[in-house]
């Protein structure tokens, strides 16, 4: 993986970014993945406009279905409830269904990043907090919860540029309930990586969420 080059650094991406690229290069079993879309407007204005409305966006996970191609998502509050069309916070969590995945993933909303040409939201493999009497240490997710996931969305000048960028992927083998979900663990965490389903997926919804289509 090779950095790209900007034309404008912006601290909180370029520092996930380098950590990906560092991952990538090193020895140690932890991976990373980066999928990005980027997207060209007339004026500074006209990017700004869309900036706040991207930001707006994201925080709302019904426009995650609409932008995503093989999997849905819904968000849930600490206590486990469904929190509909709430926006999201910190601390709320999302389940994501992978299509053929035989169960739930869950996420939990780790850390929101704002300034005046970033945003950052930062997601975590988790437990599931539906369950009767939930096991916290058990992470209910295909990588285990040292991995996190950064959707970014950056502007610069007249362009803006969404990104997903994963950090420490290892797959969840030691915090799950047996030797089935071992095994589908295993399963979804490396079919995706071999085969590329899951960066293609990650591909889908950044150009999705940047409303790409809509130019042509």
């Amino acid at each position: 993986m090779k950095l790209a080059v900007r034309n404008k650094m912006s601290d909180k991406i370029e520092c996930l970014l380098r950590k990906a690229e560092a991952q990538e290069q090193s020895s140690s079993p932890e991976q990373s993945s980066v999928t990005s879309a980027g997207r060209n407007f007339l004026t500074n204005e006209e990017a700004e406009a869309a900036f706040s409305r991207l930001e707006e966006k994201l925080f709302h996970i019904k426009n995650w279905n609409n932008a995503s191609g093989a999997s849905s998502y819904e968000l849930f509050d600490a206590n486990g409830d469904n929190r509909l069309d709430n926006a999201m916070t910190i601390g709320d969590f999302i389940r994501i269904s992978l299509k053929g995945a035989l169960k739930y993933d869950w996420v939990k909303i780790i850390e929101i990043y704002r300034s005046s040409n970033e945003i950052v939201l930062t997601v975590q493999p988790t437990f599931n907090p539906t369950e009767d009497n939930t096991n916290e240490s058990v992470t209910s997710h295909f990588f285990n919860d040292q991995a996190t996931n950064n959707f970014c969305l950056e502007k610069t000048d007249k362009s803006l540029k969404f990104y997903v960028i994963g950090l420490n992927e290892k797959t969840n083998t030691l915090e799950t309930k047996g030797l089935l979900e071992t095994i589908r663990n295993l399963a979804t965490a490396n079919i995706g990586s071999y085969l590329g389903i899951q960066k293609g997926e990650w591909k889908t919804f950044c150009e999705q969420f940047l409303e790409i289509e809509n130019q042509k």
